[in-house]
């Protein structure tokens, strides 16, 4: 269990966690989906998910630091 060692996490707040960012993962995805069919919605959903996701990682990182 290194890698819970790693990031500062026992293991159920690594679940958490990492069902959190699928979730979020698989909404960005179905977005994307509709937004190929329909180009007039959810027009930035998907990279503002993307970009939440990415300064969720970025601020657990400086935080382990």
């Amino acid at each position: 269990m290194g890698h819970l060692k790693d990031v500062g996490m026992t293991y159920f707040q690594h679940m958490r966690h990492a069902i959190y960012v699928s979730i979020l993962l698989l909404t960005a995805a179905a977005c994307c989906l509709i937004h190929s069919v329909v180009p007039f919605v959810f027009k930035k959903t998907a990279s503002t998910i993307i970009t939440h996701l990415s300064d969720n990682v970025i601020s657990r990182q400086i935080q382990r630091k």
